[in-house]
């Protein structure tokens, strides 16, 4: 209990005493008194863990014990499923909290009575009542938030403040006149402040209650108003560390594109004074005009210091995969996979055309015009960082596959069981005939006619049973080679952990050239001789390769690097559908799995059905697929697609930089049109005209990904790095509405994950900050990064 009271206690709230595991327990928020249950704990049962927040600032936290060993899979999961059973008692608490303090305002404020201006606080303040009512002596405002009252502020004659217990305050304001005609909007902290401000400029005012409540206040506002000037009039808190007054008046103008305006008391200023009723008090009501007449006049939304934002690099936004591409049954697994596991749509279409390309690939080649026909096998690979589902996606659409090879594997026990007899009994024979052979070498006579029967024996050594092998994981080519001339002709790399292929010993430096060649030669479906020396020689014959990869960038540059450019210049990436997904990290809350799982179902049973069909292996062992040719209008379609993919590969053309993956596109789309085409129509026929443009659709939005991450890849880390950084920065303060992010959510959240390290982070920082793109700021403990406003008007980069 100790240590989650100190990691409590880091974050500037006092929790209580005893923390009583598995209860819901309330505190005061930061900086609140005593009777402010703002903040909240829950320790779990087991002590282990818990989570804490404050509902007043609106942050929260996860905490865990230290122990000796890391947290299982398992374990991390029943972890985050506490955190949100928790979260939500909490919330719900806090709900509850908030309704019967909204009932118990209606209630007061219906039998409270408009005040009077000679009230003695309005009286001491110089302001006028502006709709305030008397509640037992006291001034009463409310608190209203979409037109709702959530809650009421009480001010005593002596000027003491306190609001409505358990209300809602944050979002929350009290309106000074009406909007309407208004040439600009003042939002200020306070009753008093808030009074004055419209006294003596006439124009509406939005009192927010508190310096921490007006971004929420201004925000709200720009939603409301979306072209009234908007002006905030800070409190100056000069002698509070960090001065809170400026400083939330300046993010809250940051965050809206609005103004600032902030009291001016003159050389001479009495302890104290710090709002826009001190300064007309001192100054008077024209002092106060001309301050906020001048705001008004002279800050403008672009500027505040802000210099024209620099471009990184010639960026190239992603587009959104086209799911309605693809299938209706294929499609409806998508959905049904990605609602569950929360992974990145392209992430999820790569799995199920994994499963599909491994199923379908033994059945059929396509063939796109004369002496143009090849496998219909798929290499696919996902740029993203570890823990983004893969696996989880791969076992839900690999199913079908992993059963077929269970069965196939159970039926040839017994195959298995005579093959062994019998090779134990040409075993025995060949080493009969080889110990006569030493024996008739010793006495120095002829062996002429055992020679020959060994000879014989030779070409009747037993043939292993061929059993279906589909699936392999980090196998090296070599290994690959192997398994697909000795044992399946037809199978698969599926792996969530690529860096075992890209890094393994296989694609050692001394090995890459010769192993790229292999899986360049599987690709096109070519016939592989292997030469050994001291082992058995063998010829890869009509096999057939799909590959699909998940890997680290940071593992693809270290590839890259190692083979000095062979992996692209040998044609070997060139031939992956790439896909380099936004993470979904940190954005995937716990759901339990549905009870069922009906388009899931019918692709694995579609998938069964195809795997059950006979596969066309010849004498040779080899496979000899059926070809499938395309539909005249088909084949018009590829023609098209082809030709204008190629008029883009000249010098200065759209896809000159990637001409080596868009030279292979319309061969990819091709394969694909070919699957759709098995997978919804069975063998029979031509490739339909419907599958080739949703197959081609595909093929064009992978194009599209490599261009954009080998755009990428060729900068130096350091900027590209800033590059990726810039973008979660601006895709975050789209989705959260503001300009400001705190350095601690960019640590915790920001992919991929290298840049959460200091050192990475700090380097791409620098790169946006003399780009002019974003600005480091501290405000008090927490250090904030503000964002240019021009990147974020509507139609910037």
């Amino acid at each position: 209990m100790t240590k989650i009271r100190n990691a409590i206690r880091a974050t500037g709230l006092e929790p209580p005493d005893l923390i009583e595991p598995g209860k819901l327990h309330r505190f005061p928020g930061i900086g609140k008194r005593n009777g402010n249950t703002a903040g909240w704990c829950m320790l779990f049962e087991d002590g282990l863990g818990g989570c804490f927040g404050d509902w007043s600032s609106g942050f929260s936290e996860n905490w865990q014990a230290k122990r000796d060993k890391p947290f299982s899979q398992s374990e991390r999961v029943a972890f985050m499923h506490r955190v949100e059973e928790a979260r939500k008692q909490a919330e719900a608490e806090r709900e509850q909290q908030y309704s019967d303090a909204t009932a118990k305002a209606a209630s007061i404020w219906s039998s409270s009575v408009p005040a009077n201006d000679d009230h003695p606080y309005l009286a001491r303040k110089r302001i006028k009542a502006n709709g305030a009512r008397l509640h037992q002596g006291a001034l009463v405002i409310p608190v209203r938030s979409g037109g709702e009252l959530h809650s009421l502020q009480f001010i005593n004659d002596d000027g003491s403040k306190r609001f409505l217990s358990g209300g809602r305050i944050s979002g929350g304001y009290f309106s000074i006149c009406t909007i309407q005609g208004a040439d600009a909007l003042c939002i200020a902290e306070g009753f008093a402040t808030g009074a004055t401000i419209h006294q003596t400029t006439g124009y509406p005012v939005a009192v927010a209650f508190n310096a921490g409540n007006l971004e929420s206040v201004a925000k709200a506002m720009r939603h409301k108003l979306p072209d009234l000037p908007i002006i905030l009039c800070a409190d100056d808190d000069a002698d509070t560390e960090g001065n809170p007054g400026i400083t939330k008046a300046n993010h809250a103008a940051l965050a809206i594109g609005g103004k600032v305006a902030i009291p001016s008391f003159g050389d001479q200023r009495p302890a104290g004074m710090t709002d826009f009723n001190d300064m007309a008090a001192l100054l008077g009501l024209e002092a106060v005009t001309k301050v906020i007449h001048g705001a008004l006049a002279t800050i403008q939304i672009d500027n505040d210091g802000w210099p024209d934002p620099l471009p990184l690099t010639a960026k190239i936004d992603p587009e959104p995969y086209p799911l309605d591409a693809l299938p209706e049954t294929i499609r409806a697994a998508v959905e049904e996979v990605r609602a569950f596991t929360k992974a990145p749509i392209p992430l999820v279409a790569s799995s199920a055309l994994a499963a599909l390309s491994l199923a379908v690939q033994a059945h059929a080649d396509v063939k796109r015009a004369e002496k143009l026909q090849g496998p219909t096998g798929l290499f696919l690979l996902t740029v993203a960082d570890s823990g983004e589902r893969k696996s989880t996606c791969d076992g839900f659409f690999m199913q079908a596959i992993r059963d077929y090879e269970a069965e196939q594997a159970e039926t040839a026990k017994p195959l298995i069981k005579d093959h062994k007899a019998a090779m134990e009994a040409w075993e025995a024979k060949r080493g009969g005939i080889k110990e006569k052979i030493r024996q008739l070498s010793k006495t120095g006579k002829p062996a002429r006619e055992q020679e020959e029967a060994l000879r014989d024996l030779e070409h009747y050594k037993p043939e292993p049973p061929q059993v279906p092998k589909l699936t392999y994981g980090d196998s090296t080519p070599e290994a690959l080679k192997w398994e697909l001339a000795k044992s399946w002709p037809s199978g698969g790399v599926v792996s969530s952990e690529a860096g075992l292929v890209f890094g393994s010993h296989g694609m050692g430096k001394e090995s890459v050239m010769r192993n790229l060649a292999t899986l360049n030669q599987l690709w096109d479906g070519a016939d592989i001789a292997t030469e050994r020396r001291t082992t058995e020689s063998f010829t890869v014959r009509g096999a057939r390769l799909t590959i699909a990869l998940q890997v680290q960038e940071t593992t693809l540059r270290s590839f890259f690097d190692r083979s000095s450019g062979l992996a692209r210049g040998s044609g070997f990436l060139a031939r992956f559908l790439l896909a380099w997904p936004e993470s979904t990290q940190g954005h995937r809350p716990f759901s339990d799995p549905p009870a069922s799982w009906p388009a899931l179902t019918r692709l694995n049973q579609r998938i069964a059905g195809v795997l059950e069909q006979d596969v066309p292996i010849n004498e040779d062992g080899a496979l000899s697929p059926p070809v499938l040719t395309l539909a005249a209008d088909t084949k018009d379609a590829w023609v098209m697609f082809h030709d204008a993919i190629e008029g883009e590969l000249r010098s200065g053309g759209e896809l000159y930089d990637v001409r080596d993956v868009a030279s292979k596109t319309a061969d990819n789309a091709a394969r694909i049109a070919a699957l759709f085409q098995i997978f919804e129509f069975g063998g029979g026929g031509a490739v339909g005209l419907k599958a080739f443009e949703g197959a081609s659709r595909i093929a064009a939005w992978h194009l599209h990904e490599a261009r954009r991450f080998y755009g990428e890849l060729a900068l130096p880390e350091e900027q590209a790095d800033a590059a990726r950084l810039d973008s979660w920065l601006l895709d975050y303060c789209r989705r959260k509405k503001t300009n400001i992010v705190p350095r601690r959510d960019v640590q915790r959240n920001v992919t991929p994950g290298h840049l959460r390290q200091k050192t990475a982070l700090d380097f791409a920082l620098d790169e946006l900050m003399e780009a002019g793109r974003v600005r480091l700021v501290q405000d008090g403990k927490r250090k904030e990064i503000q964002i240019n406003p021009a990147l974020l008007a509507e139609g910037k980069p």
